[in-house]
């Protein structure tokens, strides 16, 4: 026989799902699944924010005029950015904007949001921001200055600097974490500095050194 059997567990009601069955005459109860809380508490989830209904304030008559000169820039950034505007004053959904001018919607609600903010500096196109250099004006100072000094002076066996063994240095010495090849080089040109190529004797410059030679 199945049957619906109430618990309560610390303090909540809870149902089950349970089934009595006869074993050697005696009967034994399983519990077979919990069908939950009896009396559940639904959480009413907040409404999810949506910019699809997102549009351009009231303009004025000055930023129409400049906003419909625009349209015919030589300039495929401002022409958008007009068409965009404009096309929003009509209260066209940014989807339908993107559609129209073959672009992301949110490329289009993003420059509604500086437009409202901004007004007609949307027009303008910011300046990229250059690549955060990686080593410091000290950083650079440092290894140049290693650069300028013999292998020899930190115990190398060598007479010249190799970008491979310079940069093997630097780590060792803790002067950086780590360095490539491409950015030791550039930091060693840009500062004038240049690898002294070593020369490969095939003989010793001894002039006795074919008469040691052959002893």
């Amino acid at each position: 026989m199945v049957y619906i059997e109430i618990k309560t567990i610390n303090g909540k009601k809870y149902k089950y799902l349970r089934r009595a069955v006869r074993t050697e005459g005696k009967i034994k109860k399983i519990s077979l699944k919990c069908l939950g809380p009896v009396n559940p508490i639904y959480r009413v989830m907040n409404k999810r924010k949506t910019n699809a209904s997102i549009f351009v304030r009231s303009i004025t008559k000055e930023e129409k005029e400049k906003l419909s000169l625009a349209l015919y820039s030589t300039n495929a950034f401002v022409r958008d950015r007009a068409k965009i505007i404009l096309f929003s004053t009509g209260k066209i959904s940014a989807v339908a904007i993107a559609l129209k001018i073959n672009c992301e919607a949110r490329k289009v609600r993003k420059a509604i949001r500086i437009f409202n903010k901004t007004g007609l500096k949307i027009l303008q196109r910011n300046k990229a921001r250059g690549a955060k250099l990686k080593f410091s004006k000290e950083d650079r100072m440092a290894i140049l200055l290693h650069f300028s000094r013999s292998p020899r002076d930190f115990k190398i066996p060598i007479s010249y600097w190799t970008l491979p063994r310079l940069k093997k240095h630097l780590i060792e010495y803790k002067l950086v974490e780590s360095i490539s090849i491409e950015t030791l080089r550039q930091i060693l040109l840009r500062a004038g500095a240049k690898l002294t190529k070593s020369k490969r004797w095939q003989y010793s410059p001894d002039k006795n050194f074919l008469k040691k030679r052959k002893l």
